[in-house]
């Protein structure tokens, strides 16, 4: 399990990571792959996660929007958008000042905590594999961990590695313990960050600002 201490800095890295210092309570769109619309400082996407497109219903209906509008920009974010926002300039406006409002800021921080939880959840089991081996994980190597299993899901093919199979052309962490530089080579070697670089450079900026509030 994930130490207590620990969890504030996964968050800010995370948050980091995905929103940086902007707020979590508007719109926003990422333009890659399948991404919808995102939001929420876990960035819950509309395209990819029915939680995302419950939360955006029930918000968008505590501001009282009607059915039809409700329906209307549930269908425009709901698929992916590699051109960005596909909203009107009254939808936009409509959705962003639900999410900012009272309720809307609920619901929305309801939603990042289940996500949150999913993803501490999938860092427990990058642990429980390594410690199947007899080997722990660095807390700062969990920072680089955190946001990885936001970004792609269930650590899946991290989990193997950890648990001593070899992966992405990578031998496992040697005992005692998994170490940042050896999560920095892991994640290296994946076809996202050879594919983009330059993204590395500013996940490693957001560790950093996470690790701060490491005990």
């Amino acid at each position: 399990m994930v130490a207590p201490q620990f969890v504030p800095a996964i968050r800010e890295t995370i948050k980091q990571n995905e929103i940086g210092n902007e707020t979590p309570y508007v719109l926003s769109y990422a333009r890659k792959g399948k991404s919808g619309a995102s939001f929420g400082f876990m960035q819950g996407d509309t395209n990819a996660q029915g939680l995302a497109r419950d939360t955006l219903k029930k918000v968008l209906a505590a501001v009282r929007a009607s059915a039809a509008t409700i329906a209307r920009i549930l269908a425009a974010v709901s698929r992916p958008l590699p051109d960005g926002n596909p909203l009107s300039a009254a939808d936009t406006k409509l959705a962003n000042d639900a999410l900012a409002s009272a309720a809307g800021k609920k619901l929305v921080d309801a939603m990042d905590a289940q996500i949150f939880q999913q993803v501490l959840n999938g860092v427990d089991a990058c642990i429980a594999a390594a410690a199947g081996r007899k080997v722990t994980i660095d807390p700062l190597a969990l920072l680089f961990i955190a946001p990885w299993i936001n970004m792609t899901g269930p650590p899946s093919l991290l989990k193997i590695w950890l648990a001593g199979g070899t992966a992405l052309g990578l031998q496992p962490p040697a005992p005692p313990n998994v170490t940042a530089e050896e999560m920095e080579a892991y994640l290296q070697a994946t076809s996202y960050f050879q594919t983009n670089p330059k993204n590395f450079t500013h996940y490693k900026e957001c560790v950093a600002k996470g690790a701060k509030l490491l005990p």
